[in-house]
Parts: C-alpha cells; sequence; structure tokens
C-alpha cells in the first residue's frame, strides 16, 4: 500500500536582496516539495516510491542529486531520497540472523525524524536531546553512485545541519557485515565531509562531521541527530557530502556509503530592513523542447541548467538581457532543472528535453 503524507505544494516565492535587506534564515521544509508537487512514501518501508527512479527532488531553494534505476528485479538508487520509518534494526551485520540491508535501507539509528513546534524551531527534551517521532519524513544520503550535493537557488551564508547515522553503516562498523569490516582499531574512523561552493563553483571552505571513531579503546557513533555547524563555509551555493572511511579496498571505501540529514539552514545576505516578496516573470519556452530553448525575464543575470542527478550542464552569464536562447539538440533526452536570476529574484523551471 501506499500512503500521500507530503501533500502540499508552495507556490516558488523569491525575495530580492540589497544592502537594505534584513537577513532571513531559511530552513529546509519537507513538507513542502516543489518537485515533484507531492512526495508518496510506501507505507509499509517508509520510502520514497520514486527513489528507483530518474524524478528530481526539489523542496523551495533546494534542490538535492538523485538518480536511480532498476536493474533486473532489484532497484538501486544514489544521491538523496526522503525516508519516514525510523527503523532502527539490525538486517545485515555479522551480529545479525536477519542479512538484508537493501529491503531495509530506509531508517535511522535516532528512531524518527524531527520534531518541531509551531514556528518550526526543533523541538529538545531537558537533556538538549532532539525530539523525534517515527513518521516524519527525513533525507537519506546514499554515496555509492558519487557524491550527494545540495544545490540552491542563489547565495545564502551557510548556517548548520542536522546529521544521523544510518543502521547499515552504524551496525557494520560495530560488526563488520561481511563485506566491510567492523571498525575496531585505534584511529579507525567513517566521516562525512562537506564542501561549500559559491556560484562560480569555487570552493568556499570544508567541514568534517566524524559518523564513527575509534578512539581510547572503543567505536564512538552517535544514535542521536546531532547538529553540525556549517557557518565556515560562509557564502555559497552548494554543497557536496563526501564520505570516506579507514575500511578501503582495492575497489575502494567498503563501509556503506549511507547517512541521514535534516533540517539544513541557510541564512540570507542582506544587512537590514524588511524582506519584501516579488513577483517572479522569468519564463522559459518551450516545453518540451527540442533544438532550442528560450529563456525570458527581467534583466537576467545568470542562467544554470542542471540534470535530475545534481550535474551541471551549463552555467550563462548574463548582462542584463530580457531573452536569451540556449541550443539543446545535444542534450540526451530527459527532465533538466533550469535556474534563472533576474532582477526579481531567482526561480527554478523544469523542462523536457524531447
Amino acid at each position: 500500500m501506499k500512503k500521500k503524507i507530503l501533500l502540499c505544494m508552495l507556490g516558488i516565492v523569491t525575495w530580492i536582496h540589497n544592502p537594505l535587506v534584513a537577513q532571513e534564515t531559511i530552513t529546509l521544509d519537507l513538507s513542502a516539495p516543489v518537485e515533484p508537487a507531492e512526495i508518496v512514501l510506501d507505507q509499509e518501508k517508509g520510502y520514497w516510491t520514486e527513489a528507483f527512479g530518474e524524478a528530481p527532488l526539489v523542496f523551495e531553494h533546494f534542490t538535492f542529486s538523485h538518480s536511480g534505476g532498476m536493474y533486473g528485479t532489484s532497484g538501486y538508487w544514489s544521491g538523496f531520497i526522503v525516508g519516514s520509518s525510523g527503523d532502527a534494526d539490525d538486517y545485515g551485520s555479522l551480529n545479525s540472523s536477519v542479512g538484508d540491508w537493501l529491503s531495509n535501507q530506509w531508517g535511522n539509528m535516532a528512531g524518527g525524524g524531527i520534531q518541531t513546534d509551531g514556528d518550526g524551531s526543533v523541538l529538545k527534551d531537558e537533556d538538549g536531546r532532539v525530539q523525534i517521532e517515527k513518521g516524519i519524513p527525513y533525507l537519506l544520503a546514499n554515496g555509492s553512485g558519487g557524491e550527494p550535493a545540495i544545490t540552491l537557488d542563489g547565495e545564502y551564508e551557510a548556517v548548520g545541519i542536522y546529521l544521523n547515522n544510518h543502521p547499515w553503516p552504524y551496525y557494520s562498523n560495530l560488526y563488520g557485515d561481511g563485506f566491510a569490516r567492523a571498525l575496531d582499531q585505534e584511529g579507525d574512523y567513517f566521516k562525512v565531509t562537506i564542501t561549500g561552493l559559491n556560484a562560480d563553483s569555487e570552493e568556499t571552505g570544508t567541514v568534517e562531521y566524524l559518523l564513527a571513531e575509534y578512539k581510547d579503546g572503543a567505536l564512538q557513533q552517535s544514535t542521536d541527530w546531532e547538529w553540525v555547524d556549517l557557518s565556515p563555509l560562509g557564502k555559497v551555493n552548494s554543497l557536496t557530502f563526501t564520505l570516506t572511511s579507514t575500511d578501503v579496498g582495492d575497489w575502494g571505501m567498503n563501509t556503506s556509503a549511507y547517512f541521514c540529514l535534516d533540517k539544513l539552514q541557510v541564512r540570507t545576505t542582506g544587512a537590514g530592513g524588511i524582506i519584501v516578496p516579488l513577483p517572479v516573470t522569468a519564463q522559459v519556452y518551450p516545453n518540451p523542447v527540442a533544438d532550442q530553448l528560450t529563456v525570458t525575464g527581467s534583466a537576467i543575470r545568470q542562467v544554470t541548467v542542471i540534470d535530475l542527478g545534481g550535474r551541471l550542464i551549463c552555467q550563462l552569464q548574463a548582462n542584463g538581457q530580457s531573452q536569451l536562447t540556449i541550443p539543446v539538440s545535444r542534450w540526451g533526452k530527459g527532465a533538466y532543472i533550469v535556474r534563472i536570476t533576474d532582477a526579481t529574484g531567482t526561480v527554478s523551471r523544469k523542462i523536457v528535453k524531447k
């Protein structure tokens, strides 16, 4: 059975920023999908039913890399998907009698998604631990197909993100799983490195978070949602996530490349005043398109095109033109996201190449 738990689609609101505009903190909201307009989760397993497809994963201000497909009767995916099961059981380590991670890869070690109040603030108990609840959506990341990436609709100051261990590497780090060994030697680690990139794709900095570390004779791994400060990254247009481990074989890292995340926060870079919503004028046509895509707007500054895996296809700088034409005949068939920045702000449009 399937159920629809994310039903609403917010219209795209674009803000224009100038020296008199106040800073605004923007928090990733998984209840407001843009592409697809609603996210359908499998009722039994609690995972996005399009995980093994090529559907985009876009929320207001944030685009998440995602790719997937079928190999025979088995599905595969990389990048990001939505989950809600909160399943923290051990399905495949050498300490488990179940042995089926692929059918049960949708959980997190906290046991659920992050609870928030009516204003969207994260709820914590008296000990400062994030309160969780099964059924609340969160994001799963899989780096086995490359580096997962998040692209923003402009440059923002990085603030922070909540990270959580995934059960597959968590239990494998403890016991091994027949492919990956246990992390039981002094200095062993499993970590994620978050790299910031600005609008020119230049690195702004890195932040490391240890998902697991063998230190002082014991393996240390958190089962809680942990806040990671991203402010050292400065102003970013995108983030990439690189997973590394001391368990490396002939074909690369043996540790399963999963972790969980939610509540990414960024901040606009204004200095004071009032934030005023402006109408978005930028448009693209024809759609679907075969040969040439026309982009129109009010004093266009930049046009960026990415595929549904988050890979950059092209980026054009403009000098205030009201119209641009982009040749697309050599692009592969399928869907793309076009981001247009003009005098009214930044907007994302989905197009289909015939």
